[in-house]
């Protein structure tokens, strides 16, 4: 029996309530796209399962954006996918399960380099040809809020399941608060256990309803992005189920918290020794190159880590979101923060990216700098909270415009995805540009 057929029967021997598999494939966007079969046909999906090659460049509105050319202009093709191994799993529905889909290229031999998974996975073969193997955890924030609209008809924070009252404080690392939550918090563990996530708990963040989930350190750097995607998932099932909406905006809230998605680097050779230090426990060569390769990636890769206009909105020095370039140790307003740790542990969190971007993508631009660490020096790299660290572009025009100009990107990024990714997210920008606010009907109606 192969792999695929025994993944399957030992599945269906332990949620023997199953009676359909949800097929996930996710966009630039990493929306989960596809098609929810009987539990009857999985075995068929091992042959392989057609989808539009167009289904990579759907907008965060799940159009096709024609600009980026994979549409009408090649005769909206399908091209075949395949199952992703270990990943198929309960959802929080015990009648639905679900299994995550590659998607291979025209001739169907190996999987398309236009979509993000894809692209981290080769970057990933780079780097271990090296011998570096880098070990990544993530932070995954998200705001809880109430499925009724206020009387302006915007989102507000949940009743407290408890109290019975509107949240509407900040109340950092509140473990009571965490028990009013707690007939939530029990059922999206218990979902997380029984789906196999690699996650250490939630805790409550600094905004109200806001809330924070963590993975565990890990070497399979695939299959730490691949759980944020059904960690998601699973927070908006977990979340319907106790009335609650959720949301992963970057910036829900103009005058509370964002929400992040924070990632920790390190990288270890064969033998599991951190390459962050050196033989003494000081600070190696390579990590002060690695920072100083991040640092100077990070302006051209702004538009990859922050999908969308809201996600700009997120960046302002008060609320511990980096305006800059810079690094310290310990500092929660930096770029790239080095939490209090040992030699064996040492590590770089990575705090640009909002909860909204695409995990493969944001793995991506931090491997792309590991890879070019060789080509900078450990004098390169700035100091500590530098005065003259580079501004950041914090408008999405700016930095779609740093990113299509970026020598340094296309180096270690495929040219053919970052076109792609500039067409789509150009035509988003454009039409959100068109939109009419209700703001400026309050400001200009009769003003102007």
């Amino acid at each position: 029996m192969n792999g695929f057929k025994t993944e399957v029967k030992n599945f269906k021997q332990k949620w023997p309530e199953a009676k359909f598999v949800d097929l996930i494939f996710t966009d630039i966007n990493a929306t989960p796209r596809g098609k929810r079969i009987p539990i009857e046909s999985i075995e068929k999906v091992e042959k392989g399962v057609y989808l539009p090659l167009s289904t990579i460049s759907l907008s965060i509105e799940g159009n096709v954006v024609e600009e980026a050319g994979l549409g009408e202009a090649l005769g909206e093709p399908d091209h075949i996918c395949y199952p992703i191994p270990g990943t198929l799993t309960p959802t929080f529905n015990p009648e639905v399960a679900q299994i995550m889909l590659t998607m291979m290229d025209a001739k169907s031999e190996q999987p398309i380099a236009l979509s993000p998974r894809t692209m981290l996975e080769n970057l990933m073969s780079q780097i271990h040809s090296k011998g570096w193997y880098p070990v990544m955890a993530i932070e995954l924030e998200f705001y809880l809020l109430d499925k009724q609209r206020d009387t302006e008809g915007g989102i507000q924070p949940p009743l407290n399941p408890v109290h019975h009252d509107r949240e509407y404080r900040s109340d950092v690392y509140n473990v009571e608060n965490l028990d009013d939550y707690s007939e939530f918090l029990h059922d999206l563990n218990d979902a997380a256990i029984k789906q196999g996530l690699n996650t250490s708990g939630a805790l409550s963040e600094s905004a109200p309803g806001q809330f924070e989930i963590n993975f565990n350190h890990q070497q399979d750097v695939l299959n730490a992005c691949d759980q944020v995607i059904l960690a998601k998932r699973l927070i908006r099932q977990v979340a319907q189920a106790h009335d609650f909406d959720v949301t992963f905006m970057a910036k829900p809230f103009a005058d509370e918290a964002g929400n992040g998605k924070h990632m920790h680097l390190s990288v270890v050779d064969q033998a599991g020794s951190n390459l962050f230090t050196d033989d003494q426990g000081e600070a190696s060569s390579f990590y002060f190159q690695t920072l100083a390769a991040m640092l100077a990636m990070m302006p051209d890769s702004m538009a990859l880590l922050c999908p969308n206009v809201n996600a700009y909105r997120r960046f302002s020095a008060s609320m511990y979101t980096p305006t800059h370039a810079n690094w310290g140790e310990n500092h929660r307003g930096v770029a790239l923060r080095i939490p209090m740790s040992d030699a064996h542990n040492r590590r770089i969190e990575h705090r640009i990216a909002g909860a909204d971007v695409n995990p493969y993508i944001l793995a991506s631009v931090i491997l792309a700098g590991v890879l070019a660490s060789e080509h900078f020096s450990e004098q390169q790299c700035p100091p500590q909270l530098a005065d003259n660290a580079v501004e950041l572009p914090l408008r999405m025009p700016d930095a779609l415009i740093k990113l299509a100009s970026s020598e340094l990107m296309s180096m270690y990024l495929p040219q053919t995805f970052i076109s792609l990714y500039l067409a789509c997210k150009q035509r988003e920008l454009a039409d959100f540009e068109k939109a009419v606010t209700p703001l400026e009907i309050d400001w200009m109606l009769h003003s102007a």
